[in-house]
């Protein structure tokens, strides 16, 4: 427990495509930061796998970054969590040596699994279960691939782990453990006993056996090892931790550490997560249910898979001219394309932009769903065109937000955002007027390696608890309030934006797209 003067904790956040390692102190200030990118391979269409060994290298180069910048001895650090991503599959033998490339958790191998899902358990049957609806993004069907169709590698495979699992025995744990809140896009666990479910391990013929023990987030697992100090700079012998999932610890880092709170990121994709007292059942299967990085507790989380990235779409796409000038003026190319959406009046002149490049997972799942356009004629500009991405994505997000709050049974009191589409003030004012919800901005936006700061400096005994680090290390900066006006005229648009939605799913439109696209793209 701290009691005074100032100490230093680190988190790494391992995520998709890069490593964010920082060092922060106990007051929530970091001082410093490392980041390195890493590649995802695509072997065939639809899959996506990742080299951990070239992972752990750009890990390592990132701490020796963060403690470079940090200007600290790598002594003063007290402690180091874990994130990283979830649903990600890395099997290993005795030797901890891996099996194949891991499976990321975006790979769409499994579709057809997900049918044997839907025909043998059933949809709102396995969502009791597990808590999530049956989906290619999750690891449960892409264990059934592997154990129908690669036999000898799970013959061969010792243990079944995740990215933070593996990384943290690199880092020199001794007890090889997982937890709920990195284990869930798993969709194999017990939701209500947050452990691994017996009955959809028997029905897919899975050794339990093969799974990593379930601990909690916030747990010491071992301590720097004099190998993984060579390698990362990091002292050996400083205690680690598990943190949890990468979404789970933006959450802690974002202060969501009771009910009625909840935290919106928007990067490439958005994730939204609501901290809740006990499982709850959605009869919509609009969200899902999974552990929380607050040990012994439960999320709600909502997906947009194509969030910021719609936006650097229309960048790339649409966008040289703000480019070119955005490179003469040494300004954000985003803040031009921001300013120029802020020119159109509320709800671009009726023109309505879907954001799903990738699919749908929040309200409806519907790994087909595409991204598309309605209302636009004679009369839409550029500057309509830009700020109907926006208020796409936000519109969509929306969604999610209702969805949550009928599960709850009551509106959030506090929603905070995170993430780089924190960073625009037009965009979060426009968030406000969609959501007609306050919101509050952080004065820390690393929100998911201050999470895994945070639970791993409770797992290694420098806070008590997650309440008391959250405290210490968590600030708001500003709220945003809705406007009124705004709010009751998106509330209209939202509607259309529904409607369009669920006409196109009930009419097999997107399913029938994607065939199209399947022939002849």
């Amino acid at each position: 427990m701290i009691s005074n003067g100032q100490h230093y904790v680190a988190g790494i956040d391992a995520g998709t495509t890069g490593v964010k390692v920082i060092i922060s102190t106990t007051g929530g200030q970091i001082v410093g930061q490392g980041y390195r990118e890493y590649p995802c391979l695509y072997p065939r269409p639809g899959w996506v796998e990742q080299d951990v060994d070239v992972v752990w290298s750009q890990l390592c180069e990132a701490a020796q970054e963060a403690l470079s910048n940090s200007l600290l001895e790598p002594e003063q650090i007290r402690s180091l969590g874990f994130s990283s991503q979830r649903g990600t599959l890395v099997f290993v033998d005795r030797a901890m040596r891996p099996l194949m490339p891991s499976i990321v958790y975006s790979d769409m191998r499994s579709v057809e699994e997900v049918g044997w899902i839907n025909d043998h358990i059933g949809a709102d049957a396995y969502h009791r279960h597990c808590g999530l609806s049956p989906s290619s993004s999750w690891s449960y069907p892409k264990l059934k691939w592997l154990i129908d169709r690669r036999p000898e590698v799970y013959e061969k495979t010792w243990k079944i782990l995740n990215g933070q699992e593996y990384f943290l025995h690199r880092l020199g744990a001794e007890e090889l453990v997982t937890d709920p809140a990195s284990r869930t896009a798993s969709g194999l666990m017990d939701i209500d006993r947050l452990d691994w479910s017996d009955d959809l391990c028997a029905r897919i013929g899975l050794d339990r056996d093969k799974l990593p023990p379930m601990a909690t987030p916030a747990h010491q697992v071992g301590v720097i090892s004099p190998e993984a100090s060579a390698a990362t700079g990091f002292a050996a012998g400083m205690p680690i931790a598990i943190g949890a999932g990468d979404q789970q610890c933006a959450a802690i880092g974002a202060g969501i550490d009771r009910e009625g709170m909840a935290e919106i990121t928007i990067g490439t994709a958005m994730v939204m997560v609501a901290h809740i007292d006990r499982p709850r059942h959605d009869p919509e299967h609009a969200v899902c249910i999974g552990g929380s990085g607050m040990p012994g507790r439960w999320d709600m989380e909502g997906f947009l898979l194509t969030a910021g990235s719609a936006l650097k779409w229309w960048r790339n796409t649409y966008a040289n001219g703000e480019v070119s000038a955005a490179q003469d003026l040494g300004v954000d190319v985003y803040d031009l394309i921001t300013l120029q959406a802020s020119k159109s009046p509320i709800g671009a002149r009726g023109h309505l932009s879907f954001p799903y490049f990738d699919g749908m997972l929040s309200p409806k799942v519907h790994d087909h769903a595409k991204g598309g356009s309605l209302g636009l004629s004679h009369m839409h500009d550029r500057k309509d065109m830009a700020r109907s991405v926006l208020e796409g994505v936000t519109m969509a997000t929306g969604l999610v937000v209702e969805a949550m709050e009928r599960v709850l049974g009551r509106p959030f009191e506090i929603i905070r955002l995170s993430g780089g589409g924190a960073k625009s003030p037009f965009w979060n004012q426009l968030q406000a007027d969609v959501y007609g919800r306050p919101l509050q901005r952080l004065r820390c936006s690393e929100c998911t390696g201050l999470g895994a700061a945070i639970l791993g400096a409770v797992g290694c005994g420098v806070f008590t608890s997650v309440e008391e680090g959250v405290a210490a290390m968590v600030h708001p900066s500003d709220t945003i309030e809705p406007i009124e006006q705004h709010h009751r005229t998106y509330t209209e648009l939202k509607g259309i934006f529904a409607d369009t939605v669920d006409a196109l799913i009930d009419r097999g439109i997107y399913q029938r797209i994607t065939d199209f696209q399947t022939a002849y793209a």
